[in-house]
């Protein structure tokens, strides 16, 4: 196999495959003929490690995605992989612009981490060509992406919370919860999380302001706009000055601030 990998620490957050790992997950897939002819490592990401594979007798190349090791992982981002999964049925009014799953183990049993494969959707990413374009064409853009967004958030779900669970019964209920596990996460990287619990606290003498919400709606994606002030991390907007301190405390490739959005009913 010829594997081309990122070069990183080993302290690093992003963690590679080995050449025999990645072919112990294509024969996990698609069996024990697979054969991986070449495996090229993507950047760009900030969570999951991500590779081109091209596969023996396959024209089409496909995408290795595999998340960071369990233990890496935040208490805020706990397995985002398998919420991003259950997340795809409710993406049926996008599915003709997104890859599909060909394959995904969350048993752990091949390499330690959860991984998806999933079709290769050609093209160049809209920050690396969008400035190639004469202005005056970019609220075309924007337009078609404010109409995809909105078809996403027309969709209605069962509770408020991440897609995957647990879910709550009430919109107040899931911010509350989402905001203690930020605070846990801060709190362990030595951080005072003080502001954290105490917007959970209003959140929660407040609840019936929040409540008003009563049908919970899809908010899931990472939008790749760049914001040098904030971060949106989950429902919640956290000074850049905590998160570069997070990112000490968990080493990370995160190429800079952008706008992050789990997978959620909100």
């Amino acid at each position: 196999m010829e594997l081309h990998a990122i070069e990183r620490s080993a302290d690093a957050f992003q963690q590679g495959l080995t050449g025999l790992q990645i072919q112990a997950v294509a024969e996990r897939a698609f069996g024990p003929g697979a054969e991986v002819r070449s495996a090229t490592e993507l950047g760009g990401g900030m969570y999951n490690t991500t590779y081109r594979i091209d596969l023996a007798g396959r024209a089409e190349p496909l995408v290795l995605r595999v998340a960071p090791e369990p233990a890496r992982q935040f208490h805020s981002e706990r397995e985002l992989m398998r919420a991003e999964y259950a997340s795809v049925p409710w993406l049926a009014p996008i599915a003709d612009l997104m890859p599909h799953v060909l394959a995904a183990d969350f048993t752990q049993s091949v390499i330690g981490r959860d991984w998806m494969i999933q079709s290769f959707l050609p093209g160049t990413p809209a920050p690396e060509l969008l400035g190639s374009y004469p202005k005056e064409t970019h609220a075309a853009f924007f337009r078609q992406m404010g109409e995809i967004t909105a078809s996403v958030h027309a969709v209605a779900g069962p509770w408020f919370g991440p897609v995957g669970g647990p879910g709550q019964a009430r919109w107040s209920e899931a911010i509350v919860a989402s905001l203690h596990l930020i605070a846990k996460d801060v709190e362990s990287c030595g951080l005072d999380a003080a502001d954290l619990r105490d917007a959970a606290d209003a959140a929660h003498a407040d609840a019936q302001i929040l409540d008003e919400v009563t049908v919970p709606r899809l908010l899931t994606g990472a939008s790749g706009l760049e914001d040098r002030t904030t971060l949106l991390a989950g429902m919640m907007l956290l000074p850049m000055q905590t998160l570069a301190a997070m990112a000490e405390c968990r080493p990370t490739a995160m190429p800079g601030p952008r706008v992050i959005m789990l997978p959620v009913w909100t």
